[in-house]
């Protein structure tokens, strides 16, 4: 499949093709080959045969294609988008209009920032979220009105669990 990936103000076209226990990964002329092993929770090692390089990382997944990936002290926040999503942002196409807030991994509401009725815009912080000993903000991914927040500060959440809806 084709991905664009965003990242440190670069980005680049990706194809990801699973061969049995690996993922090709073709990011313009490079071509690297991954074994992947998910471990319990949000932690994975990736294993590149070809170099003998391992990593062990830590990742958190937002709905709206986003990533947070921990490399040892390391971090880096991505967009991976297919490439129709990649051309609808920029188009403009997904400005505003109804979209949902859910929790990228499970953890503790530090703090709801938003009550229903506000006027929110894209990249604006709506929750707090307390996951894997980090504070994440999460933000809307576009312009809209609180419709229902469905969480408060000191809930704690599973990977998935609907936080916020705007209309």
């Amino acid at each position: 499949m084709k991905w664009v990936v965003r990242g440190n103000g670069n980005s680049h076209d990706a194809e990801v093709t699973q061969r049995g226990g690996l993922f090709e990964v073709v990011v313009g002329e490079k071509t690297f080959e991954v074994e992947v092993e998910r471990f319990d929770g949000a932690i994975a090692s990736l294993r590149f045969p070809q170099t003998g390089r391992s990593f062990q990382i830590t990742y958190q997944h937002d709905s709206n294609g986003s990533w947070r990936i921990a490399v040892g002290q390391r971090e880096f926040d991505l967009s991976v988008l297919t490439t129709t999503e990649a051309v609808e942002e920029k188009s403009g196409a997904r400005e505003s209009g109804p979209s949902r807030l859910t929790a990228p991994i499970p953890g503790k509401v530090l703090a709801v920032k938003v009550s229903p009725g506000d006027e929110v815009s894209p990249g604006q912080s709506l929750v707090v979220l307390e996951a894997m000993k980090m504070e994440n903000e999460l933000a809307a991914e576009q312009a809209g009105r609180v419709a229902a927040v469905h969480v408060t500060a000191g809930d704690t959440v599973e990977g998935g669990e609907l936080l916020v809806d705007l209309e």
